[in-house]
Formats: C-alpha cells, sequence, structure tokens
C-alpha cells in the first residue's frame, strides 16, 4: 500500500515537473505555427520572440518590424505583441455551450497588439485600443479565432495641421478544423481622417471571406472581397481621388500538382484628377500552372516583396529567378483567358477578349527570351471607342503612335475603324511571329531575327 501511495506521489511529482514542457511546449507549436500563417509577411518582419512555459499557463512576447516597403524612412516602428496562453496538464477547465452541448476547450490563447508606434509622425490623444486576438483550441484539434478593435475617435496632431480620427472597429475570424480547413472573415465597416485645411481620406466597407484549405502552402478555394468606397480630397493641390463598390472574387483548385482558378473583378467607379472609369468588369481563368514552382518562387521572393532588396538588385533578382524557374513552370504548359474585360472612362470605352498558352513540354538547354517567345501562342480582339484610342496615343510616349498617325496606322491595317467610329485591332500570335489584322508585322520579325541572333537577350 505504502508503495503504491509513493508511487502514485512520485507520479505526481514528474507529472508537475514535466507539464510546463509538455503542455506549453504543445500550445507553443500552435502558437508560432498561427504567427507564420497569419502575420503577413509582405507587411511586418518578426525583429525577436521570446516563450516561457508554465504549469497552467505559458506567456510569449514578440516584437514586429514593419517591412522597409511600406516604411517612409529607418528606423521602421516596431509593435509589440504580448501574449498568454492558458492550457495545462489536463483539458482547459472552461467548458462552451455548442448545440445543446458542452465541450473542453484544450487551450486559450489571447494576444494584444499596440498600434501607436505605426503614427510615429504625430501625437495622438486618446491613445489608439489595442488589437486584440483571441483563439479557443479545441480537444479535437480544431481552432477558432477572433481579433478585433473597438470602435474608437481620436486626435491625431502632425506637423502644423491637426487630423479628426473615426474607425468604426475591425473584425476578423478565422476557423480551423482538421488542420487543413479553414473559414475567414475579415471586415472594416469604416475607417475616415479630417484635416483642419480640407484634406479628407475614407475608408468605408472593407471585407474578405475565404473558405477552403491549405495545401502544400497555397491556400485552395474560394475568395471574395469587396470595398464600398474610398475618398481622399486634397484642396491645396486641387487632388480628388474616389473609388466606389469594387468588388473581387476568385476560386483556386489544385489537381495533379498544377493550379487553375478563376479570377473576376467589378467596379462602379473611379476618379482621378485625370480620368474617370464608370462600370468596369472582367474575368481571368488561368489552368495548368505548376504549384510547387510557383511555391518556391514565392518563397525566394520574399526578400523582394518586403522591400529589402534596392530597386537595381530587385530587377536582377527577378530576372534570375524568372530564368532559374522558367523551365520548370513553362513544361505543363500554362493558359491564361480573359473573358470580357470591359473598361468604362469618360473619354470612351475599351473591350477585350483572348488567350495565352505555352506549348507544354521541357525546355532544351537553357531559357532565353527568344526560347520563352517561341514557345508562346495567343489571340485578342479589342475594341476601343476612338477617343480614348487617342488619349491612350497621348499618353504613351510614343511619337510614332500620336493621333496624327492614326490615319496612316488605318490606311497600313495596323487598326481598323468600325462603321460605330470604333478602333478594332485583331492580334494573333504562333511560335515567335505576330499577325496584326491579319498582316504580319515586320518589326516583330526582325526583333526575334536579333533575339535569335543573340544581339538581344535577357537572362540571369
Amino acid at each position: 500500500m505504502r508503495a503504491t501511495i509513493a508511487l502514485g506521489i512520485a507520479a505526481l511529482i514528474a507529472l508537475l515537473g514535466v507539464s510546463p514542457v509538455y503542455f506549453g511546449g504543445v500550445m507553443a507549436d500552435a502558437y508560432y505555427s498561427g504567427l507564420k500563417q497569419w502575420i503577413p509577411e509582405w507587411a511586418f518582419q518578426v525583429r525577436s520572440e521570446r516563450y516561457r512555459r508554465g504549469w497552467f499557463s505559458s506567456t510569449a512576447s514578440v516584437e514586429l518590424s514593419l517591412a522597409p516597403s511600406l516604411c517612409d524612412a529607418p528606423p521602421c516602428p516596431v509593435l509589440k505583441m504580448d501574449t498568454q496562453l492558458f492550457h495545462g496538464p489536463i483539458p482547459f477547465g472552461a467548458t462552451e455551450a455548442l448545440g445543446g452541448q458542452s465541450r473542453l476547450l484544450g487551450g486559450v490563447i489571447q494576444s494584444t497588439i499596440d498600434p501607436a508606434p505605426l503614427f510615429r509622425a504625430g501625437r495622438i490623444e486618446p491613445g489608439l485600443p489595442p488589437l486584440k486576438a483571441f483563439t479557443k483550441i479545441y480537444l479535437t484539434g480544431n481552432s477558432s479565432t477572433r481579433v478585433e478593435m473597438p470602435e474608437s475617435g481620436q486626435t491625431l496632431r502632425a506637423d502644423s495641421e491637426q487630423f479628426s480620427l473615426a474607425s468604426e472597429g475591425m473584425l476578423g475570424v478565422i476557423d480551423q478544423r482538421g488542420g487543413d480547413d479553414l473559414t475567414t472573415h475579415f471586415e472594416m465597416p469604416r475607417l475616415e481622417a479630417t484635416g483642419q485645411q480640407g484634406r479628407q481620406a475614407l475608408l468605408k466597407g472593407i471585407g474578405v471571406d475565404f473558405t477552403g484549405r491549405r495545401k502544400d502552402e497555397l491556400l485552395l478555394g474560394d475568395w471574395s472581397a469587396s470595398l464600398d468606397r474610398i475618398r481622399f480630397l486634397d484642396p491645396e493641390r486641387d487632388a480628388r481621388y474616389a473609388l466606389d463598390a469594387l468588388r473581387a472574387g476568385a476560386s483556386t483548385r489544385l489537381r495533379d500538382g498544377l493550379l487553375s482558378g478563376d479570377l473576376r473583378l467589378t467596379l462602379d467607379r473611379l476618379a482621378t484628377p485625370q480620368q474617370t472609369v464608370g462600370a468596369s468588369s472582367g474575368s481571368i481563368r488561368f489552368d495548368r500552372f505548376d504549384a510547387p514552382t510557383l511555391v518556391r518562387i514565392r518563397n525566394a521572393l520574399r526578400p523582394v516583396i518586403r522591400g529589402e532588396a534596392p530597386s537595381p538588385e530587385t530587377r536582377l533578382a527577378v530576372a534570375a529567378l524568372l530564368m532559374q524557374y522558367g523551365p520548370a513552370l513553362l513544361h505543363p504548359g500554362p493558359e491564361i483567358t480573359f473573358n470580357n474585360l470591359r473598361l468604362v472612362t469618360d473619354r470612351g470605352v475599351a473591350v477585350a477578349d483572348g488567350k495565352i498558352d505555352v506549348i507544354p513540354g521541357a525546355v532544351e538547354g537553357r531559357l532565353t527570351l527568344s526560347t520563352l517567345l517561341r514557345r508562346l501562342n495567343g489571340e485578342a480582339d479589342i475594341l476601343v471607342d476612338e477617343p480614348l484610342a487617342e488619349h491612350w496615343m497621348q499618353i504613351s510616349g510614343r511619337p510614332d503612335l500620336a493621333p496624327a498617325q492614326m490615319p496612316g496606322l488605318i490606311e497600313d491595317n495596323i487598326l481598323q475603324r468600325t462603321p460605330d467610329d470604333q478602333i478594332a485591332v485583331h492580334l494573333e500570335y504562333k511560335a515567335g511571329r505576330l499577325w496584326i489584322n491579319g498582316v504580319e508585322n515586320e518589326q516583330w520579325a526582325a526583333l526575334m531575327v536579333l533575339l535569335d541572333m543573340g544581339t538581344l537577350e535577357i537572362d540571369s
């Protein structure tokens, strides 16, 4: 009997001794997995992190530095995220009602971020409310996260001007099931800044939703995004910008390692001092893109996305990546189709339909620009109202495309005028040869000869 009691006491002491290591470690895995998945790498860099295990709870502290691409001048602002993780050597004691039943939680993670360092150019009174994240982890391995910032109003004093800030808060929800299945929702109803000199910035009705799964570092499923309104007003510069009812949707699929999907976009209005765009829309389908290669390219581009590489080095890095990963990307024969791309402006309407595809198969030798162009096929039909076509020629900076040259381009059949005073162009491209309205383009043929001779070439 005494031996049994002693053995039980020893087991209890051992359990209490290893529980911080084991249970704190389990929660650490969930915590770091969340950091990797949901902190956008294009926006923040993890500068330092500390994690301390405990018996019934653990703590973590992370410093997030704003990416150089979003930072106006060094040093970039640093945000601190403090986290407390509740776990324990037994299932977490709190229960949650679900469908008339209750279930035990495996743990709870609470994080807080102070956004004040982002506004380093001025002083905010009163202070901004913190951004809070609350995650519930269930014994099944599923989790649910709620990220929110409450409604608030502040005064920002920057240089010689004062701004009134008003926010209707922010909400994000992330539900993860079975390790890979995800449902996410994000909304920001309204954010507005108004200055004493009449300057104004307004963001209204931002929403993003996703339903799908994570597979090989890719998110596969259905996306939707919406933006009701954007307004920027600067009376001193007579600058007015406005956007209304932007809607976007996407669906992505993976089969045999090849990624396919559809993109859809609609816009009610976009106004700038130079031009106004009305109700416009379009849809694009892409097929047979090698998913592992896309992941490798994305990972290699991370320093470029974060703005860590200087501009000249960025261009060289991108060119080198194209040459390095291009053969694997071209091998399956990717294809892009665009249907009824419709742009409505105050100078007229433009409509385009077309398709671009790559001849499938292995790339022999190294990839050059000439090799790439000879692997491409495509065709497109473009119809543009004449005033809009003339405007595009004016802003192109090409004297040979000036409006005065339009009659000559029409006479040479490079452009065609329809009975409705529209400019029509039919393009065909195959294996390095280009036809415009049925006539082969001699300038393009001469360019391909130079590329084949090696006089002009782009590689790493």
